[in-house]
Order: structure tokens, then sequence, then C-alpha cells
């Protein structure tokens, strides 16, 4: 899986760069590592067509404890490449965009290999881009949007990740359990984060220039989330939607006088068939349901400002909570500090600290330790999971970064069946 990664990497930079100018790829003052294009990209964005790309690795090594450690280092890594097409500029259709991403991710997972107990699954993978696990190509995103501008509403449909649209999250950590949206975590088994995607709709409505309300009906099919189906556009065995709504105030004026960002929402699934939707107290798909729900509070704020920009110290926090009827995990809190531009000659760069807790599910703990009646120990025997990161995102130029870290795992999958797990790491990014 390594060299499938590194493969895509090659390819993908030799096919960029073969469209690049010398003289202006890899600047170190340009915000992508295949520069401008001698003028074209430029005169593209101009009539209406951007180009993105990146690819980001995550590197992962479990130096201490845990279920198997000192085992080599894995490596998660994700290519993206997309495209958002102005149709006011390329067709005068006023207010209308459209955007499409391709994804590939390809690797291994430490948490797999060597920190969890095969029957205790760990709650927080080390490698955000593991995420899902292996999945081969995706469509992830294939949406065009609406934007009313007078009545401050857009609308969005086509295929989207529920995470990209609610409940949506910096990513400056390597673990999962501080990088895009909470819910898909803790509730993943019925929301799906990018990469995978689903067909479904948001409109959003902007109350005022800091408040805005929207609203989401995505179809909730399990087929999406299999790397085999990637490209899958059929609704055939779709099971339901997720419902979802969100209200984010956004003062400029803050805390301090700082900006911040507060989000507030709710999750509501339809889904009926037992083997998607089961009472998670006994057996999978032996007692079906026919809903579930869930909800989040999130924030960041600026807490202090050298007077540029961003520099200065943030705080975020997520707080989820979950239907104890279905989902394995209960509630999670997470909160975190990151420190913007802590030198002058970096100001990009980002120091930051997080910890979270995976509350789990008490019916769920009982059920799985009562299935293992015979053996001579309880396995689920603490409540939670807690998972700390500490790493330093280094821009050395706006197109690359560095991510150097360390992780902590504390009862590694609620259990001291597993010894706690000291995880170092590298990750990278490169902007195309």
């Amino acid at each position: 899986m390594k060299k499938t990664a590194l493969s895509i990497m090659a390819v993908s930079i030799a096919t960029l760069m073969s469209y690049s100018h010398a003289e202006q790829a890899f600047s170190k003052d340009g915000k992508t590592l295949t520069g401008d294009w001698n003028g074209t990209r430029t005169e593209l964005a101009e009539k209406g067509v951007k180009f993105d790309g990146t690819i980001a690795t995550d590197g992962s090594y479990l130096a201490d404890g845990g279920y198997d450690a000192h085992q080599a280092p894995t490596f998660g890594t994700q290519f993206g490449l997309g495209t958002t097409l102005d149709l006011e500029k390329l067709a005068g259709w006023e207010g209308v965009t459209f955007r499409a991403l391709v994804t590939a991710r390809q690797g291994q997972s430490t948490s797999i290999d060597g920190i969890q107990d095969p029957a205790a699954p760990q709650w927080a993978n080390s490698q955000a881009n593991w995420g899902r696990g292996n999945s081969g190509s995706r469509l992830s995103e294939l949406y065009v949007e609406k934007n009313f501008k007078d009545q401050g509403i857009s609308v969005r449909l086509g295929r989207m990740g529920l995470g990209t649209e609610f409940n949506t999250m910096a990513c400056d950590f390597q673990g999962n359990a501080f990088c895009a949206a909470q819910m898909g975590k803790w509730q993943g088994k019925l929301w799906y984060n990018t990469p995978v995607s689903q067909w479904g709709g948001r409109v959003k409505y902007q109350i005022s220039p800091e408040l805005f309300a929207q609203a989401g009906v995505f179809e909730y099919n399990p087929e999406n989330a299999l790397e085999r189906h990637g490209w899958n556009l059929d609704t055939k065995n779709a099971d339901g939607v997720n419902v979802l709504s969100e209200v984010v105030w956004s003062p400029k004026q803050g805390l301090n006088d700082l900006p911040g960002s507060y989000r507030f929402g709710a999750l509501y699934n339809t889904a009926d068939d037992s083997a998607n939707q089961y009472n998670i107290g006994y057996a999978k798909a032996t007692v079906g349901e026919d809903r579930t729900f869930g909800g989040w509070i999130s924030f960041e704020q600026q807490l202090t400002s050298t007077g540029a920009g961003r520099r200065g110290l943030h705080s975020f926090g997520n707080f989820t909570a979950h239907d104890r009827t279905t989902t394995a995990v209960e509630d999670s809190q997470q909160l975190g500090l990151k420190y913007i531009g802590l030198f002058d000659g970096h100001p990009d760069d980002i120091l930051g600290l997080a910890v979270n807790r995976i509350h789990i599910n008490d019916r769920y703990r009982d059920y799985i330790n009562s299935s293992r009646a015979g053996t001579d120990k309880t396995l689920l025997n603490k409540d939670a999971e807690y998972n700390i990161e500490l790493n330093y995102s280094y821009y050395p130029v706006k197109w690359f970064m560095l991510r150097p870290l360390v992780q902590y795992v504390v009862y590694p999958g609620a259990t001291t069946a597993v010894d706690n797990a000291l995880v170092v790491g590298l990750g990278s990014k490169v902007i195309f």
C-alpha cells in the first residue's frame, strides 16, 4: 500500500508539473506547488474555471504500549483533484456554481495494526487520512449550488459528504478525534464524512452577516461506504434519509473583541433495515429500530491577537450526544488550543494541543461483556477512551506542510486489557 501511495504522489506531481512554467513551480512565495502555469491558471480563474489538487499523508508509529508495539510505521494517504466552475461567468447563469472532486485513499492504520485489541477496536483512529479504510478512487463531490443573493438563500443539490456541510471543523491535527465533523466519528454507521458522498440537498439562509441557519436531507445508503462502490450513483440500496439542521453564529467581535464561530445542530435518521438501524444492547441486526438521533455543539474562538490576521491563540471544542438505543458512543467531549504564527518568520505555522473523551454507552458495554461469557476477564471495563495530541504544523511555504506530532491514548478501546499507547507521527500536505 505504501508503494501505491508513493506512486500516486509521483504521477500526480509529474502530471501537474507538465503544465507548469519552470520559473513559477516551487516558488517560495506561491500558494501552490505548480504555480500559475505561465499565467494560464489565473486566466482560467478569471473566466470561471478553477482547479485544486492536494496530497496528504499521515505517518504513525506506535512507540510504546498498545496491543502490539514497535511494529513498522504505517502511512495513510489521500489524494484529491477537483474543479470549481463559475457558471455565471461561463454561461451567464446568475449565482450558479458547479463543484466536482475525486479522491483516493490508500495505506495502513497503526490503530488497527498495533494499538487496539482486535476484540476492542480503538474508537479514535490515529490517522484521519485512513478514515473508512482504503477506498481506491471516489467521487467525493458533485453538486450544483445556486445563490439567491438578494434573499440571502443558497441551495446545493448533488453528492456531498455530510461533514463538509454540517458540524464542520478544521483539520489541523492528525488523529481523527480532532479532524473533521465529529458526528461522523461517533455516529459513523449512519453519518458519512468525505471522502464518502451521498445524494442530497442543503438549503442555507443568511439571517444576518454573522448568523445563518441551514437544513439538509441526504440519502442514507450503506453501499456508499464500501471500497468497491466509490463511484456508486444509484439509490437501489438506500435505507431512509439523514435529516440535518444547524444554526451557526460567527461574531466578528466576540470574546476579547476577536472573531469566533459557534455551531448548534441536530441529526435525525429514518433507516429501518435491522442491518443498519438496530438496538445496540443486542446482537447486530437482531432487534431493529426505525430511527435514531444525535446532536452537537461546537465552537472556535480566537483568544489573543498579535494584530496581524489570524496570528494568536485560538480555542476550539466539540460536544456531541447520541441516541442511547442505537449508538455505541453515548457522548463525546473535545477541547483544544492552537497558536497560529508563534514565530514572526512563520505566520502560518500552528502549534496545537487537544484532548478528547469518548464516552461509551453502558448498554453497549454490557452487551459486549455479556457476549464473552466463559472468558477470564471483562473486556470493556472502562466507560471511556481518551485521546491527546500535541503537534506543530510547519509551513516553510504556503503550499507545503510538515507536521511532527505526539499522541497518547488512555484506555484504547475503553479497556485496561490494552496498555495506554504512545504514538509518534509525521504528517504532510502538498497543495498543487
